[in-house]
């Protein structure tokens, strides 16, 4: 399956009216929350992207959002693809291989739509994602106990 057979990848805008130092919705650029914003450009679980600079550092996003125009973010359709299940398989790749940028690594639709993606099951995802929250939990909780 590709990336295009299940999510819409979206560019993401200037935030120059929206930024507000007490706003709600947090602000992504490529190297995460960089500032905040009243309004957002999407409400719902997303993979955010980065189309130039950071391309190699994808971010799970479950709450609303506002993203600046060198990042993309992706409207993902959940009955083929959990999202966060996408956002720790993009982790394992590696996206610079797909650099398209002279002197500003940049990535575009054309080349993330046809990325491959495997074909699991939605409830294959969910046991992938389960394990990997639980190892997650794990290491938070009792890794720092152990010094």
């Amino acid at each position: 399956m590709k990336i295009k057979d299940f999510a819409k990848i979206m560019y993401g805008k200037n935030q120059s009216q929206v930024i507000d130092l007490y706003g709600k919705y947090p602000i992504y650029g490529t190297g995460g929350i960089f500032g905040w914003a009243n309004n957002y450009l999407y409400d719902k679980p997303s993979v955010l992207i980065g189309r130039k600079g950071t391309i190699n550092n994808p971010i799970y996003v479950d709450n609303p959002f506002w993203t600046v125009d060198t990042l993309f973010y992706t409207i993902i359709d959940n009955s083929k693809v959990i999202p966060r299940w996408f956002y720790y398989y993009l982790c394992t790749i590696d996206l610079n291989k797909f650099n398209e940028g002279t002197t500003i690594p940049s990535l575009t639709t054309k080349t993330l739509y046809e990325l491959e993606v495997p074909d699991y099951s939605i409830e294959y995802q969910e046991h992938i994602v389960d394990i990997i929250l639980l190892l997650y939990f794990w290491l938070y909780f009792y890794i720092p106990h152990l010094f």
